[in-house]
């Protein structure tokens, strides 16, 4: 798959967005601090934001309430 530019107003390709996202971040504000992408006319935010939309989707979640204190 060719690898698509996401921002045409800062140059941010869809590998470079992913490449942050299994880095940690996990919010399209991080993304745009990281970057810039979306910064400027925002047209891109919606393939931002569906980015890491698959990617929280995909991300194991921690287990919740499965932690016994051995009091």
């Amino acid at each position: 798959m060719a690898n698509r530019l996401v921002c045409m107003c800062n140059f941010v390709d869809e590998a470079e967005i992913k490449k942050l996202l299994e880095k940690g971040a996990d919010s399209t504000s991080q993304i745009q601090s990281l970057t810039r992408a979306g910064t400027s006319c925002g047209r891109c935010l919606p393939v931002i934001d569906g980015l890491v939309e698959d990617h929280l989707k995909t991300k194991p979640k921690p287990q919740q309430g499965k932690l016994r204190l051995g009091f």
